[in-house]
């Protein structure tokens, strides 16, 4: 017992020595510890401020990402690329106020149409290039004669794998100054972002503090600061720090690369707007062994308190996240492949009013009850990706809701792999989006259609009508009908424009239901009506123009006075013509041959037209 207490004794006495010999070494070495340590604090927390802005920036970018990939999803889910056709859906989606200038380019000519209505070629420039090879980026351009210069972002539009256009937009003032900006930096310093060259591509702060240099290694050069190390660095994508004089002022400079092209953010602010002031040197004299002692417990202590909050925070966003879901009417879901499991929350319930009818991943291959038949084969195709575990997957789809109503919905999951690249969990939602495809539905009518008589007006007809003219199509034979009311102008005077209204929409009615479904019948303009009728030859398209004409003629209007006759120009693809203004320049001289030869009948092109 006694030599076990002398051998504790001495150890005790041992390491009382110890700590008190190294605290007195620390006290001597405090005052040089304690500058190195303030240094060394500034440089950490301008890396801090400087990876809070580089973090910021790259999130924002995410975002603005984001939102250009669902508009890009919306433009390719219409049928055909017009430019002209696809901004109907900006002021629905309203969510790209980051961005001052919209663009859609061409992928075969590089032609685009901005938001504001220009069209420019830009086909030389990187963003479209890098779009155009399947990239989605973030470039700086800026054209000639521009004083500052943009930050354009660019990704491809996909239609069935393949690249259709461009989207691209640029960004505004106010996101730049968002993303550009530290409460730190305002009237000390100064923050830029620039390319792997030193050339400045954005700025926040106080721009002057840089004397008007375009190059911010050329400012460091006026600053004695030798420029090959940051070159050097830059070219490695290293993070550094150094100081500088700057008016007699001891400075303070980061740069770290951003994950975006090879571009770098360089922050610089006065050690004064970081450092404490002298009395904190004697501060940490005072203090250097306590910290020491302490900063163990403290650390203890700091993750246990981090730990609780953030189980905290933990709970916090689960709540919100169902709440989110039970707003939006969502249903989420999470499958594990090596138990076979296939989990739905409790939303599917409340929106369907029903239990789930999966249980595992592998009942995916039959379509649940609820789901109409003509989309078994679409739903069942995306259940064969799920269990073969493809990365990820997207299906609409029409089911009987709880009221019995037939809704669209869509089922979207992505899968997570483990080290050996087997599947091992799925996530996803069951995403309501009837009102969504309602809204598109009803914003294309307004586009198509002519208001008064329900056909499609000029710009779809013409549309549609040159669409059959490639594909298979184009080796069938086609015809054009063009057709003109006779005496229309004496029935709106004779009559009122209430009538000459009525025998519109009359005559439309009829052209509908003269030809097949498959048949188009437009309204050019005024009384200008228009038939194409497909798979159809010279007979056939004669035949028709006759059955127009008669149906007519024997059509009652309100006034029984009023009879309503056409004349019909008839042009033939592919003998008259490749597309529709080839077609309808002859059709026209026919119709007009009909009205100098008595009116109520139509023509055929012949050989002399």
């Amino acid at each position: 017992m006694h030599m076990q207490g002398n051998k504790k004794f001495w150890v005790i006495f041992l390491s009382v020595i110890v700590f008190f010999g190294g605290a007195f070494f620390q006290i001597l070495e405090s005052s040089r510890f304690s500058k190195r340590i303030i240094q060394e604090q500034t440089y950490s927390t301008l890396v801090e401020h400087a990876e809070i802005m580089r973090n910021n920036f790259q999130q924002g970018a995410e975002g603005q990402f984001m939102l250009m990939q669902n508009f890009a999803q919306d433009i390719s889910k219409k049928d055909g690329f017009i430019l002209e056709n696809n901004f109907d859906f900006r002021e629905d989606i309203n969510l790209m106020s980051g961005f001052d200038q919209i663009g859609i380019a061409d992928q075969e000519t590089g032609m685009a149409i901005f938001d504001d209505g220009i069209r420019l070629d830009v086909s030389d420039r990187e963003y479209y290039k890098n779009a155009i090879h399947g990239n989605s980026s973030i470039d700086f351009f800026q054209g000639e004669g521009d004083e500052t210069g943009h930050l354009f972002f660019s990704m491809p539009i996909y239609h069935e794998n393949e690249i259709i256009g461009v989207l691209f937009a640029r960004a505004n003032h106010e996101w730049m100054d968002k993303y550009f900006r530290n409460d730190i930096f305002d009237g000390y310093g100064f923050l830029c972002v620039t390319d792997n060259q030193g050339d400045m591509i954005g700025f926040g702060n106080q721009k002057n503090l840089v004397e008007d240099q375009n190059n911010i290694l050329e400012y460091f050069s006026t600053k004695k600061i030798s420029t090959d190390e940051i070159v050097e660095n830059m070219g490695s994508g290293l993070t550094h720090s150094f100081a500088f004089i700057n008016d007699e002022e001891e400075w303070c400079t980061t740069y770290l690369p951003l994950a975006i092209n090879d571009w770098y953010l360089f922050c610089s602010v006065p050690n004064e707007a970081l450092a404490p002031t002298d009395g904190t040197y004697v501060l940490l004299e005072k203090n250097h062994i306590i910290k020491v002692l302490l900063i163990y417990s403290a650390a203890c202590i700091l993750i246990s308190l981090l730990i609780w909050h953030e189980r905290g925070e933990i709970k916090k966003e689960n709540v919100r996240l169902k709440k989110a879901e039970e707003f939006a009417g969502m249903a989420s879901f999470e499958g594990d492949y090596k138990k076979d499991t296939f989990v739905l929350n409790e939303n599917y319930f409340k929106l369907f009013g029903r239990n789930p009818v999966y249980k595992k991943i592998s009942d995916f291959t039959t379509p649940p009850p609820d789901i109409l038949e003509e989309d078994h084969e679409v739903f069942l195709k995306m259940g064969r990706d799920l269990i073969a575990g493809k990365d990820s997957g997207s299906v609409q789809y029409r089911l009987f809701s709880k009221d019995g109503n037939i809704q669209w919905h869509q089922f979207v999951f992505h899968v997570c792999y483990d080290k050996h690249g087997l599947p091992l969990k799925c996530y996803g939602m069951i995403v309501p989006i009837d009102r969504h495809l309602k809204l598109i539905s009803k914003l294309q009518m307004q586009v198509e259609k002519d208001p008064m008589t329900g056909v499609l007006n000029r710009t779809a007809f013409e549309l549609y009508v040159n669409l059959c003219f490639s594909g298979d199509s184009a080796e069938q034979n086609h015809a054009l009908l063009l057709l003109d009311l006779d005496n229309f102008k004496q029935i709106n005077d004779g009559y009122g424009h209430i009538l000459g209204d009525h025998a519109l929409v009359k005559t439309a009615d009829i052209l509908k239901v003269c030809v097949r479904s498959s048949d188009y019948v437009g309204r050019l303009g005024g009384d200008e009506f228009a038939v194409f009728l497909q798979n159809a030859n010279k007979e056939q398209a004669a035949k028709k123009a006759g059955e127009i004409c008669q149906a007519l003629e024997n059509a009652e209007m309100k006034s029984n006075e009023a009879v309503v006759t056409c004349s019909i120009g008839i042009a033939c693809f592919p003998e008259d013509g490749s597309d529709f203004n080839e077609l309808y320049g002859l059709a026209d001289r026919g119709l007009y041959r009909v009205k100098e030869s008595g009116k109520n009948s139509f023509s055929m092109v012949n050989d002399n037209d």
